[in-house]
């Protein structure tokens, strides 16, 4: 369906040209336009140019109308002045000389990539190229518009390179993109970062969850308090399945190498169901079970663990974790004491997320895809490409 020209040229909003013909086509949509001024003024003798010798195309992206993306022909036209017979070119006043697209078109499609939106849907919505899209933001782009914090945030840290110094992640879990990545992981960085953010947007957020970093909880206690700290399940899991692993690997060292390589292979078994395992996989993981009775006892631990954070009220969970603490503290195995002292200096921000229901998986997520950007790049020594990159990359999902 075509459209009225009077109606595009409205849409263009370019008063210097006006539309000579359209072609829809399957794919795009070509306007050809021209200028509305029939002359130009010679620039040597000044006289006023009228008569046409020849006209040339130009190609120039942008904004797409009727679901389809528009390319603008641009019809210059040379004309031959009478009295000196020197042939001008004319030039436009809106468009640049060597401009392929309007600047309108490269600060939307600058603008929506920053925001998440993912590149080759983009590249197909506006008729160009991965490439140019992928330029545009990060070769030519100083960075979107600061992402407002939101009710609930995740915060993390991530390496700059492999045992040197870290940066710090900020995560809004409700739309699951990230808000920004700042230099440091210390608690007046933190402080520092979020005390430049609106007072406004400060108080919106109600949530913050994290893993078991002092440094972390230090700083988001002196700014939201202690009722806004969560421990999420991902983290405290974590570390019981580390619990785990050191009570396997003292196990191990009472074996032989084949039996050792026997254990190591049920790694991934000791704490799914019977209904996810083989016959043969069961029954070796009974057998293991009966022989070492410390292995019985940490096996059963962690699973009543993780099966406590199915609980649904506040004041049941409560109690049932002072339970499982208290049988972790009496037993004879060290790595479950250190493991009852952690959950008993994390025990108020652990309850909470009970109530809250917030994990921080999607931003280890990130931290994960961070790690593969960072390798792509060969590593990234300017800051501020490093955060665009991450937004940008980050933000699609």
């Amino acid at each position: 369906m075509l459209m009225d020209f009077h109606c595009i040229e409205a849409l263009l909003n370019l008063p210097e040209f006006r539309v000579t013909a359209q072609v829809l086509g399957p794919k795009q949509l070509d306007l050809h336009l021209e200028r509305r001024a029939t002359c130009i003024v010679c620039p040597r003798c000044q006289t006023v140019c009228s008569r046409i010798k020849e006209s040339r195309p130009r190609c120039i992206r942008d904004l797409p109308m009727l679901e389809r993306p528009v390319v603008l022909w641009l019809h210059l036209r040379r004309f031959e002045c009478a009295e000196c017979h020197h042939r001008p070119w004319e030039k436009s006043e809106t468009v640049g000389e060597h401009v392929k697209w309007t600047a309108r078109l490269y600060t939307h499609v600058r603008q929506e990539y920053l925001r998440g939106c993912p590149c080759r849907a983009l590249a197909r919505r506006y008729g160009l190229s991965e490439r140019t899209v992928f330029r545009w933001t990060f070769e030519r782009s100083r960075g979107g518009r600061p992402r407002k914090l939101g009710r609930a945030l995740g915060i993390d840290e991530y390496s700059r390179r492999k045992g040197h110094c870290s940066n710090t992640l900020i995560v809004d879990l409700d739309r699951g993109k990230p808000i920004a990545t700042f230099k440091g992981r210390r608690a007046e960085d933190v402080i520092a970062w979020f005390q430049g953010r609106p007072q406004a947007e400060l108080d919106r957020v109600e949530v913050v969850v994290l893993d078991m970093s002092k440094t972390y909880a230090s700083a988001i206690k002196a700014l939201f308090g202690e009722q806004g700290q969560v421990i999420d399940r991902f983290h405290v899991v974590q570390r019981a399945v580390g619990t785990l692993d050191e009570v396997v690997r003292s196990v191990q060292k009472r074996l032989d190498a084949e039996e050792a390589k026997a254990l190591k292979k049920l790694r991934k078994r000791w704490l799914k169901s019977a209904n996810q395992l083989e016959v043969d996989e069961l029954i070796a993981r009974y057998e293991w079970r009966r022989r070492f009775p410390e292995l019985r006892e940490v096996i059963d631990w962690v699973q009543n663990l993780r099966m406590w954070f199915e609980r649904k009220y506040a004041k049941p969970a409560r109690d049932a974790l002072l339970k499982l603490i208290e049988r972790a503290s009496q037993s004879a195995q060290e790595p479950l004491k250190r493991m009852a002292g952690t959950l008993t200096r994390w025990f108020e921000p652990i309850v909470r997320y009970i109530r809250r229901r917030y994990n921080n998986g999607i931003t280890e997520g990130f931290n994960n895809k961070i790690k593969l950007i960072q390798r792509m790049a060969y590593g990234l020594r300017n800051e501020d490409n490093r955060r665009k990159r991450i937004l940008a990359w980050c933000g699609k999902t």
